[in-house]
């Protein structure tokens, strides 16, 4: 067994080593915290409303801190994935790069941390060597930094109208 490890661990280091020496690179990430009044689940579905809004579907949801609180760890805070596409972008990435549908479907991440709820998302490449997908990412990118914008918008009052 111990023969096995030693050359998958050296296959993932050549691996790490050609994908650096590739320029790749992380992500960008965009994180904004919502107001400290603004509860978890009314983040939450203010997210879920402007993804629809911006003419994406939702195609999954993991609530990874109710499961966890499910296992015995009942002070673990809220956290969750929202997992969501548009087709018709979904379809443009196929037609520029199949392999370009690793970045589809968008997640957002919504999670308490230092008694904050934080909503973020790992943006889109926009240096790739496809310039129709770039430039499509970009579009893309405005969009989730707008649906997120919009989840951690502040909690408008009603207006009595009497």
């Amino acid at each position: 067994m111990r023969a096995i490890v030693f050359p998958a661990r050296l296959l993932l280091l050549v691996a790490l080593a050609i994908a650096s020496a590739a320029g790749a690179s992380e992500r960008a990430r965009y994180d904004r915290t919502a107001p400290a009044d603004k509860a978890f689940v009314d983040v939450v579905l203010d997210l879920e409303q402007s993804i629809g809004q911006h003419n994406f579907a939702l195609v999954g949801r993991n609530d990874i801190g109710d499961a966890v609180r499910r296992r015995g760890h009942a002070q673990f805070g809220d956290a969750t994935i929202v997992h969501f596409c548009n087709l018709e972008y979904a379809r443009r990435v196929i037609e520029i790069e199949p392999s370009l549908i690793l970045y589809m479907p968008c997640r957002i991440a919504i999670f308490e941390n230092n008694e904050r709820i934080h909503v973020a998302t790992l943006l889109l490449p926009t240096t790739t060597d496809f310039d129709r997908f770039n430039t499509l990412a970009t579009q893309i990118n405005t969009q989730l930094r707008q649906i997120i914008d919009a989840a951690v918008a502040p909690m408008v009052a009603p207006v009595d109208p009497g």
